[in-house]
């Protein structure tokens, strides 16, 4: 095959084939859908920025702990319990 001059704008040049960039975009990962004004309404009550927001994914997962804590006493295995 020849060489083209790089420089020379008469030079043949293959088309480019136009391939949408959400081509392999995943669907279907969101599984409820939020009102945008509502979500905007909400996260502008962080008025001091990513540190609020720090504040309240701790916040969330210490009330998931203590959620997650079995009552004294109660048995958290009941396969694993010896007769």
């Amino acid at each position: 095959m020849a060489q083209t001059n790089a420089t020379d704008s008469a030079a043949s040049v293959p088309a480019v084939l136009y391939r949408s960039v959400f081509t392999d975009t995943p669907r279907g990962v969101e599984t409820e859908s939020l009102d945008w004004k509502a979500a905007n309404t909400e996260v502008g009550k962080n008025l001091r920025g990513h540190m609020d927001i720090l504040k309240w994914e701790a916040a969330q997962a210490k009330a998931q702990a203590e959620k997650n804590v079995a009552p004294a006493g109660s048995v958290s295995n009941p396969g694993a319990a010896k007769p």
